[in-house]
């Protein structure tokens, strides 16, 4: 039975974080939010997905105070809070990344890179919660691995590459810091589980993530423009000029290039900015600056909660309901450690490829290969399941 509950649940994370990578990539292309220009920043995302992921744990678990469950079974306690908290922070930042990510790349491009992680999964689970490696579980990795780099086949032998699939460096390092939060938030969820007092159950700490999700975006939202203010992040002293010219000048029209050429002087390989310029000129330097996102980190949460555009919020708060869907499952499945599971809650990686075909993007056959054998190594780590029953981490707290 706990096999059956298991693929129900796996087959519910999949269909949710699946449907994430295509609402938030829905969200971040004009052609499906009435052709206008994203004028909403990954930040006021992230912002508008938290909101929306806490209310549908709010709901829920008011539905199961309402049926007669006591308040006290929705406080987890200060251990258990203390890992949600980490895992809430590092969730915030690992969102940034996926909103920031589909706005440059097709989802089928980068998503699989977003699991590197999982290699290390057994590792962390032998040490922490001294779970067993078995072999099948090192087929299935390697499988993986291999299916990771099959679609780079061919930037590898040297042979022309579509330059929209090829990630830049702000690409790699994003892939890289949500890899880290990642997997920090499996090792996390199963603390979280395992101290949480008895009977507190998944909607419980799903609201209490979200509460806390919540509190770090929104001071990312208030500070970091500050601190951008502050430090005239959208009004640079100098530029260098291939940075001005590639990252500036190329993203606006011909009066505001004109407008920026007549403050912005060429001298060497730099464009410095005149002196003594009066304050409305100022305002409308930053604000053309702003507008390109040329400073990439504090572009990440510029941006007013109220968008002129209504439609990419409406594709974020749509993900939201699919991230309380796998959110709730990840804690149901946490008791278990995550080495055993989390490989398998990827599936959706196999399907990518063939779902951005039906909306036209255009997919390599090293892209469906690479696709095929990630699905095969999933498929061969549970393959023994006849001979291996599933085991829980031990609880480090009873019922008082």
């Amino acid at each position: 039975m706990e096999w059956i509950l298991l693929i129900v649940w796996l087959l519910i994370i999949n269909g949710g974080l699946g449907g994430q990578y295509i609402l938030n990539w829905m969200g971040n292309q004009p052609e499906f939010t009435g052709g206008k220009r994203i004028d909403v920043s990954p930040g006021v995302m992230t912002w508008w997905r938290e909101i929306s992921k806490l209310a549908w744990a709010l709901v829920a678990v008011i539905t199961e105070v309402a049926r007669g469950k006591e308040l006290k079974y929705l406080w987890p306690g200060f251990f258990s809070l203390t890992t949600i908290i980490i895992c809430a922070f590092t969730g915030v930042i690992e969102n940034v990344g996926f909103f920031y990510l589909p706005r440059y790349y097709s989802p089928h491009i980068f998503a699989p890179y977003i699991n590197i992680y999982l290699v290390f999964l057994p590792f962390f689970g032998k040490l922490l919660f001294n779970a067993p490696i078995r072999r099948v579980h090192w087929i299935g990795i390697m499988l993986v691995i291999i299916g990771l780099a099959v679609p780079h086949i061919p930037h590898l032998i040297g042979s022309r590459v579509d330059p929209r699939t090829v990630l830049d460096s702000a690409a790699i390092i994003w892939i890289i810091i949500i890899n880290c939060c990642l997997c920090s938030q499996q090792i996390l969820n199963n603390k979280t589980v395992q101290t949480a007092k008895e009977g507190v159950g998944p909607n419980a700490l799903v609201v209490w993530r979200e509460i806390w999700k919540m509190i770090f975006i929104s001071l990312a939202i208030f500070i970091v423009p500050v601190i951008g203010n502050y430090t005239n992040a959208n009004m640079p002293d100098s530029v260098q000029a291939k940075t001005f010219e590639s990252r500036v000048l190329e993203k606006v029209d011909d009066s505001k290039k004109a407008f920026l050429l007549n403050y912005y002087l060429p001298v060497d390989n730099q464009y410095v900015l005149k002196e003594n310029i009066n304050e409305e000129t100022e305002v409308k330097i930053e604000e053309i600056f702003s507008s390109v996102e040329y400073h990439r980190f504090f572009s990440l949460f510029q941006g007013n909660i109220l968008p002129n555009n209504w439609l990419p919020i409406l594709f974020v708060i749509a993900a939201g309901l699919t991230g309380y869907i796998y959110s709730f499952g990840f804690f149901k499945l946490s008791k278990l450690s995550a080495h055993f599971w989390v490989p398998y809650t990827n599936v959706y990686l196999a399907l990518l490829p063939f779902i951005m075909i039906l909306f036209g993007r255009e997919v390599t056959d090293f892209q469906i290969g690479g696709a095929a054998v990630v699905t095969a190594g999933l498929m061969v780590g549970v393959m023994d399941y006849s001979r291996n029953k599933v085991v829980a981490i031990e609880k480090k707290t009873k019922m008082q």
